[in-house]
């Protein structure tokens, strides 16, 4: 069971590397004072170990939608991962660089708490998990 797992890990942290290029967009944050904790590429900073289990968290709790219903933040997101058995801290920008890894889309990139397209549900049961 152990070597399952490490596999598994091994698969999703060469899955999240073939995805950085995701982290090397511009995104523009017109005269946010924050702007340093808000970038993806913090995403970059987070240890291997610390990315495989965001990533993975995203994937497994969230699920994504076609549109935009939900107007959940990115920074409520990092909330709720944080409250979780296996959460830590993560700044803003990293939580975002997750969800960009994880492929969900952005309903704003102007602004510093960003949107994705996430099922409403999936944030109610995200709450109730942690």
């Amino acid at each position: 069971m152990k070597n399952n797992y490490i596999d598994k890990r091994k698969a999703l942290v060469n899955w999240i590397n073939g995805r950085r290029y995701l982290l090397e967009q511009v995104f523009p944050v017109a005269g946010d004072e924050f702007e340093d904790i808000n970038k993806p590429k913090l995403f970059n900073e987070l240890s291997a170990d610390e990315q495989a289990v965001l990533v993975n968290w995203v994937l497994t709790t969230l699920k994504p939608i076609k549109t935009f219903s939900s107007n959940r933040s990115s920074y409520e997101i990092k909330h709720i991962f944080e409250r979780t058995p296996l959460g830590f801290y993560v700044l803003n920008g990293a939580m975002k660089g997750a969800m960009l890894i994880a492929g969900y889309q952005i309903r704003n990139e102007k602004e510093i708490n960003w949107t994705f397209n996430i099922s409403e549900r999936s944030i109610s049961r995200a709450y109730q998990l942690g």
